[in-house]
């Protein structure tokens, strides 16, 4: 049964990407092109998802909308594993009053649920794309800090650790070249949720207004104007969320799988 999740996981992503990568191509229509005369007008020849309240089409913007998902994801998640892998590393090969500073203030950045951290600093700040992905990144890397300093407190006891280090290999070339690649699987596990992750919280802010500008083709901001008007037009709330359903249990898939291709004996 995991085999086939992984599978469709992996099969839901590519689609979604391709998408992203291609929206240009694949949208039929321009995203921002008004049409009032078709405004809360569902489904039909040609406009497969209907229109929103402006007269747009919600297929071409939901299209549209893969790219700032997938953009802010992959952005957010980098930027945090970067910043976190390298932290990990340093703190839990370090030791000492190092790795004691990085647990408190790591323990200070888990204290707040990420929702809640993420929409107050919103508050202080313009909504822009920029913006979500430095607030998301603001806390996004504790995850990926902890987990590594984790399996590097494991690690470094390890006899091809203290091998290297009897014949004087540098530290970083420890870090680099015998830590990182041996705690690799664990990593990519987490950042695959984390995507799931940081689609979710960037919905979140951008249907509470405080995510990307307005006029920007999100996902989370098209079921923002859907709830205005459910009764006269409920299939602009409805698309935009079963993609968000799509690509979230997409990530969650693909997690799911690389956990136990990549630690068989989680079995």
């Amino acid at each position: 049964m995991r085999i086939w999740t992984f599978k469709i996981g992996a099969i839901l992503i590519c689609v979604l990407v391709l998408i992203a990568i291609f929206a240009p191509l694949i949208a039929p229509h321009d995203p921002n092109e008004y049409n009032l005369a078709l405004k809360f007008a569902g489904p039909h020849s040609g406009f497969w998802f209907g229109h929103d309240a402006d007269g747009r089409d919600i297929l071409s913007r939901i299209i549209y909308g893969a790219r700032i998902s997938f953009g802010i994801g992959v952005l957010v998640v980098g930027i945090s594993l970067l910043i976190g892998c390298a932290l990990g590393l340093i703190a839990g090969y370090s030791g000492g009053w190092v790795d004691q500073f990085f647990l408190f203030v790591s323990d200070v950045f888990l204290a707040f649920p990420s929702f809640l951290f993420a929409l107050a600093v919103a508050a202080f700040l313009e909504p822009s794309i920029v913006s979500v992905i430095f607030i998301l990144s603001l806390k996004g890397w504790v995850t990926y800090a902890r987990l590594v300093r984790a399996q590097t407190l494991t690690l470094k006891h390890r006899e091809f650790i203290l091998a290297g280090k009897a014949i004087g290999v540098s530290r970083w070339r420890i870090y680099f070249r015998h830590l990182m690649p041996n705690m690799i699987g664990p990593v990519l596990v987490n950042a695959s949720f984390g995507m799931a992750g940081v689609i979710m919280i960037e919905s979140a802010l951008s249907f509470l207004g405080v995510g990307v500008p307005v006029n920007t083709p999100s996902w989370g901001a098209m079921i923002d104007q859907g709830t205005q008007y459910l009764l006269i037009a409920p299939h602009m709330s409805i698309f935009p969320g079963i993609f968000i359903m799509l690509i979230v249990l997409g990530f969650n898939f693909l997690g799911d799988g690389l956990r136990d291709k990549l630690a068989p004996r989680g079995k």
